[in-house]
């Protein structure tokens, strides 16, 4: 296994940003080595149209930034099913919600931020207003979707 091979896989399976300090104690490495290995990530993963992107001591792997209008297109024209993670998320909001991001990845024990970023994107849940914390909730289009009139009908199935 190399570093940079581990790098990319840890970022890919998270989805999410993932701090610096962690990586650097996991694989046994320094802050200095950690950029080196980045720097060599993003030469290889630049002709697969994708990067480490580091913000404030944590990476996240992402699409680079003239790929990023055609994958909107993608999943604009060409409806993607619902991921088992997103199936997941979804479950958790419709019988809990509303709830925030972190009270979702608690009980599911994995980062939701993907699933939660495509939920949105279909239209399924909502992000309440109105608090510093977004609490995140089902919507009428996911009420269409799952053959019930009202979020009360889910709870009476318990």
């Amino acid at each position: 296994m190399t570093e940079v091979g581990k790098l990319i896989s840890v970022l890919f399976y998270s989805g999410d940003f993932v701090d610096t300090k962690e990586l650097c104690k996991n694989f046994g490495i320094n802050k200095d080595q950690l950029d080196t290995v980045v720097e060599r990530a993003n030469k290889l993963l630049e002709e697969l149209g994708l990067f480490v992107l580091s913000s404030e001591g944590k990476l996240q792997l992402t699409a680079l930034n003239n790929y990023t209008e055609m994958i909107e297109e993608f999943y604009e024209t060409s409806p993607q099913p619902l991921s088992q993670a997103a199936l997941e998320v979804l479950s958790v909001i419709a019988y809990k919600q509303p709830l925030t991001k972190a009270e979702i990845d608690e009980i599911r024990g994995v980062s939701s931020e993907q699933s939660i970023r495509n939920l949105l994107s279909k239209d399924l849940i909502k992000k309440s207003a109105g608090s510093n914390t977004p609490r995140y909730s089902t919507t009428a289009e996911f009420l269409k979707i799952a053959g019930v009139k009202s979020i009360k009908e889910l709870e009476s199935n318990e």
